[in-house]
């Protein structure tokens, strides 16, 4: 008789990253974060006349100095995404290009235009997991931050406490602070 051999299903490939489309979905996510912030800026009567991001520095004090445990989920996740804003700054004025190895491996070369003599902002080769890592990234801050936004947004009590002076941040009288 014949004998049964294993069978194992092989993983399909993971498909090609397109250049254009991850440099735009990762700017998009990117921006879907700074639209939240803005919108929070707002909500707080904190001026944005100079974009959404110039009460940031403002916003991140308020929320540290707030007792609810909502305002630290906020402010964990916008401190991580800020820590990714010279790389979404090189992305949003870079060139970009498909190029192989010699292997045939694909990278994206993201190549970047000097704004002067001095300038020495480097060309980045990406792999395609790294573009998919990213992307991973910025699409979970973003979306996270307009989450938490939208939730502490909704929520009176926070804002009230917000809206305060970030010195004298305290809940309000009988209510215990938000735990999710």
């Amino acid at each position: 008789m014949s004998e049964l051999l294993p069978v194992t299903a092989a993983e399909p490939p993971l498909p090609a990253v397109e250049a254009f489309d991850w440099l735009g979905r990762v700017l998009t996510q990117f921006a879907t974060g700074e639209r939240a912030i803005g919108q929070f800026c707002l909500a707080l009567d904190m001026p944005v006349e100079k974009g959404p991001l110039s009460s940031l520095q403002s916003v991140c004090h308020r929320l540290a100095h707030n007792p609810y445990k909502r305002c630290q989920a906020l402010l964990r996740r916008i401190e991580r995404w800020r820590s990714m804003r010279p790389l979404r700054h090189l992305l949003a004025h870079a060139t970009v290009m498909v190029v192989h190895d010699s292997a045939g491996k694909r990278f994206i070369l993201t190549r970047h235009l000097p704004l002067d003599r001095h300038d020495v902002t480097p060309d980045r080769l990406w792999t395609e997991d790294e573009c998919r890592e990213l992307l991973r990234v910025a699409t979970n801050d973003g979306r996270s931050i307009a989450d938490q936004v939208r939730n502490l947004m909704q929520s009176a009590a926070i804002m009230v406490a917000l809206k305060q002076p970030a010195s004298s941040a305290t809940p309000p009288p009988n209510k215990a602070p938000c735990t999710g």
